[in-house]
């Protein structure tokens, strides 16, 4: 059941699909597009040029597309895009693009966002990720596909963080952090604490797959040798076209502002 109550605020390029939802007290202002059956509850703000695709829910009074906490920014333009089903709780922020990026911030498909959680400028979500309430992720971070994030963690401006890895709760990270793989820093210093095994075995690794990213983990973890070295020796000793390792190297070869977590 579509519609927009009569207390929304819609005013520039607005366009809503008949089967999406509008709740009371929704402010719409600027480029927006809303998405068939996608459902925003009482009080949320889009703001800007944002896109959100089919089957979102919006919790309420979630910001999107709000100016982005830079000090650089000049009022270039910059937009939200979401993909689709994606769920974002009450009082999530999701700010605008800026130059230093792309000028978007995306969330791709079926992303789960709980509430109280700040998304900032430029963040690239892939699909299927889960972030817990009070969790702060810095402008220019991007989650490949299926990351999980605790509760109360903060992300440091432009970390990477793989798909599959797990990042527990109230850790502080400010390095990229290696697909399938656990950071933990609840009670000390971030570091790295072997696979993600519970997630790749609800995602259907096999077992070898599994065994596989255990062993290259460990390669990295605690670990003082220079990192072209353990890169190397994993080429060595593995078949880099697998693709548990294929994704490793290719992740941990990839530009980094702040390093790979150890």
């Amino acid at each position: 059941m579509g519609g927009i109550h009569p207390t929304a605020v819609l005013s520039g390029q607005v366009t809503v699909d008949p089967t999406a939802e509008v709740g009371p007290w929704c402010v719409l202002d600027g480029d927006i597009t809303v998405g068939a059956r996608t459902r925003l509850e009482v009080g949320v703000s889009l703001q800007g040029k944002v896109t959100l695709g089919e089957d979102n829910f919006i919790g309420a009074h979630s910001v999107i597309g709000g100016r982005p906490h830079d000090p650089a920014w000049r009022g270039e333009p910059g937009e939200v895009v979401l993909g689709r089903g994606n769920q974002i709780f009450s009082f999530v922020t999701i700010d605008r693009g800026t130059p230093r990026g792309d000028s978007r911030t995306v969330l791709g498909n079926d992303n789960f966002v709980m509430a109280y959680t700040h998304l900032a400028h430029d963040c690239v979500l892939g699909n299927g990720c889960r972030i817990t309430s009070y969790c702060g992720i810095a402008g220019l971070c991007r989650l490949d596909d299926h990351v999980v994030i605790a509760g109360m963690v903060g992300m440091q401006q432009a970390v990477r963080v793989g798909a599959h890895a797990f990042i527990s709760g109230m850790s502080a990270v400010t390095n990229d952090v290696l697909p399938f793989a656990i950071a933990h820093g609840t009670d000390q210093p971030t570091a790295l604490r072997g696979a993600n095994v519970i997630g790749m075995k609800r995602h259907g690794f096999s077992r070898e797959d599994i065994d596989i990213a255990r062993a290259l983990i460990a390669r990295f973890e605690g670990q003082a040798m220079p990192f072209a070295q353990i890169l190397a020796d994993i080429e060595s000793a593995y078949d880099s076209a697998h693709p548990v390792v294929r994704r490793v190297l290719d992740f941990a070869r990839a530009p980094s502002r702040s390093g790979v977590l150890r």
